[in-house]
């Protein structure tokens, strides 16, 4: 597993997500993409609420989840192998950015459906609480991750994202000052999945 997975591109990602947010890096082979894609199909998932966040500020959702994935599960293996080889990627650049110590700890995980001409998901920020960096693995389809300067803002910048591929986005404690960026998904004609990895401070 992670077959794909290069250290060396893995840092250069992290080093650049100051600037760029977002960036996707390969991960897994289309072997096991298939494999992950079998095991996720087996799921059940529902409807997401379609209008979620702060009424001044609401998010419009439209897709399909499950955020009770077992703890025997193979995703929560696949999310300690991910925590074993970004952990010290993570650790490396707070050490070289003179930031106390944070292990990545990858305690939540999402698997999520977006069938073919949803809507998928307006910009919106994700919660203060998760930590450091979101990963998301695409297991399948296509669509267009965006990051928006705004929540205002519909167009924004298309990150590029490809099944196969782990997105890293940086999130709060990444640097000292680091500001979570608006993200959005739309444009989805053939189903996507994807396996969402994050470090959920509420849990420790």
């Amino acid at each position: 597993m992670l077959s794909k997975l290069d250290l060396s591109n893995a840092a250069r990602a992290v080093s650049s997500l100051d600037e760029q947010k977002a960036v996707a890096i390969d991960c897994l082979s289309r072997a096991e993409c298939e494999e992950c894609i079998e095991l996720a199909e087996a799921l059940p998932y529902r409807r997401a609420r379609p209008v979620t966040g702060q009424s001044t500020s609401p998010v419009e959702q439209d897709f399909e989840l499950n955020y009770e994935i077992p703890d025997t599960h193979f995703f929560w293996t696949l999310t300690r192998f991910i925590e074993q080889a970004i952990g010290p990627v993570m650790a490396s650049h707070r050490d070289h950015k003179g930031l106390p110590e944070e292990p990545l700890q990858l305690n939540d995980l999402i698997v999520q459906r977006y069938p073919p001409g949803c809507r998928g998901i307006t910009p919106h920020r994700d919660h203060l609480s998760y930590r450091l960096v979101v990963l998301i693995l695409l297991l399948s389809g296509d669509g267009e991750f965006r990051v928006h300067a705004s929540r205002e803002t519909s167009e924004g910048i298309v990150i590029p994202f490809q099944p196969g591929q782990m997105l890293l986005m940086g999130a709060p404690g990444f640097t000292q000052d680091f500001h979570r960026p608006f993200h959005s998904v739309c444009g989805v004609s053939q189903t996507r999945r994807t396996v969402g990895l994050r470090y959920d401070a509420r849990i420790i």
